[in-house]
């Protein structure tokens, strides 16, 4: 028999880490620490000031309301609202709820089924002189029972019941997808209010210059070139402004969109108006790494693809079982007689049972072509398990990189920023003291202008790339945060006949 035959499981979370198997797939055994995987290989580790570093506490940090890092109360009420009111986990929650529904309806078939019946019959035989006409009344419970030999029922229920479970790790991972979601789009709603502000302060710093240039130009000691120059290089600057708040709004209604929310409702949180000083949320490196064994065994993906395999090898054994034979028992209790008045006497009692065997003899390849359906579809999750885990590997790997990389830029460019500062600065101050030509005071602006925008833009990207890398980690929000909302009252009543 081919392996995808074999009882299903899933493989060691160890050789599908290192992917160096295709075996026959095995239930995956508990988290351990193996000194062969205690970090990631990493091109940053030798370049980045960036250290990392593990620990046994450090799946417990990443299941730890992550974004907290940021240290926003703003992002923390966004993160609340989400996990609330988000309509993808409501419909993620009403998936389980249908496969829950499944999973007890598998359940029932394995337990016998009684029914009531009552039955009045009126019966009249031209071939029997004395015997007609006739009526016969019946009132009896029945019971049936299929004796579950091979496993076909068990099996079925061990399949639903794995499709529960994935059910519930695919609502999982919506949930890290929508923590993730909201955090980069608040981010973004953030760094674009602090590129107005930039622009808007920089126009005013130049706006100084043109008035300061266009006094020099009525007495005499500027060119009409360089008010012309300051005054395009003003409108340039200005020009941004509009771009930002177009980008910080549609992040902002993205942001409402997430939440289910209104603008009205989110006008605290999220206001349409740009503040004086708009702060950036921004976050030092933490010990948040897990292991690739811990990734593999964390990630809501790799688990309800892991589930998936389990259910199709479930469906598998069970479709095989129809090939061996299948025992029903009966049975009957209850009254019959041939008139109302005879009901409820002992000579009207009557019971029966009963023991049905059936077998398979000629079916035409039926069986067999539902059993390699099966057998196509257990190979296909087993592929399916064994891309998301590569998949989760690699894009752990890549969020690392990305992330480390990310922050030594922002880094360098804060540095840069300073300096820029100073040079603009100092530039002004020779100018205005007639030590250095206008030209030098354009580079100069423009070179803070830019430096300015460059480390916003980065330290945002930096921010972003941590919460991808909680995400890639699979980082859930910790019990003590409300559960995943699974409100009935959310859902509208539709025999009303407003709906209708």
């Amino acid at each position: 028999m081919s392996a995808a035959r074999s009882p299903v499981g899933v493989a060691s979370i160890a050789t599908l880490a290192l992917l160096q198997a295709c075996s026959t797939p095995r239930a995956l055994s508990p988290v351990v620490t193996s000194p062969l995987q205690t970090s990631w290989e990493s091109p940053a580790s030798s370049s980045s000031a960036v250290t990392f570093s593990y620990s046994a506490s450090a799946p417990e940090a990443a299941r730890a309301a992550w974004w907290q890092v940021f240290q926003d109360p703003t992002l923390d009420q966004l993160m609340r609202l989400g996990l609330e009111q988000n309509l993808d986990l409501k419909l993620a929650q009403a998936r389980i709820a249908q496969a829950r529904a499944q999973q007890r309806a598998a359940a029932a078939q394995l337990l016998p089924s009684i029914t009531a019946s009552a039955e009045d019959e009126y019966t009249h035989n031209p071939t029997v002189p004395a015997g007609f006409p006739q009526t016969t009344l019946l009132g009896a419970l029945n019971a049936s029972w299929t004796v579950d030999l091979f496993g076909q029922l068990r099996n079925a229920k061990r399949a639903a019941d794995a499709s529960t479970r994935a059910s519930e790790f695919d609502r999982d991972n919506s949930v890290v997808a929508l923590l993730s979601e909201i955090a980069t789009n608040y981010l973004q709603y953030r760094l674009y209010q602090l590129e107005y502000v930039i622009s808007q302060r920089n126009a005013a710093s130049q706006e100084q210059t043109v008035r300061i240039t266009q006094l020099r130009f009525d007495q005499g000691a500027a060119s009409r070139l360089e008010v012309e120059q300051l005054v395009s290089q003003l409108a340039i600057t200005r020009a941004a402004l509009p771009q930002a708040l177009e980008q910080a709004d549609t992040a902002r209604q993205t942001l409402i969109l997430l939440l289910a929310s209104t603008p009205e409702r989110l006008a605290k949180e999220l206001p349409a108006s740009v503040p004086d000083n708009p702060q950036l949320p921004m976050a030092d490196a933490q010990v948040v790494l897990r292991t690739p064994l811990q990734v593999i065994a964390e990630r809501p993906d790799v688990r309800a693809a892991e589930q998936r395999l389990r259910s199709a090898g479930a469906t598998l054994r069970s479709t095989e079982a129809e090939r061996y034979p299948q025992l029903s028992l009966s049975a009957l209790v209850g009254q019959e007689a041939t008139n109302w008045s005879a009901i409820g006497r002992g000579s009207s009692r009557a019971w029966s049972y009963g023991e049905l065997l059936t077998m398979p003899i000629f079916e035409f390849g039926r069986i067999q072509a539902a059993i390699d359906q099966a057998d196509a579809q257990q190979r296909q999750a087993y592929l399916s398990y064994e891309q998301t885990v590569r998949s989760a590997l690699e894009s752990t790997q890549s969020a690392i990189v990305l992330y480390t990389q990310g922050w030594a830029r922002s880094q360098q460019l804060e540095q840069a920023l300073k300096s820029a500062h100073i040079a603009a600065t100092l530039a002004r101050r020779q100018y205005q003291d007639g030590a250095l030509a206008l030209l030098n005071v354009l580079d100069t602006e423009r070179t803070e202008y830019s430096t300015e925008l460059s480390w916003a833009e980065a330290a945002a990207t930096a921010s972003i790339r941590l919460v991808t890398l909680y995400q890639a980690m699979g980082a859930l929000p910790p019990k003590a945060l409300p559960p995943v909302a699974d409100d009935t009252k959310y859902w509208p009543n539709f025999a009303d006949s407003r709906l209708r």
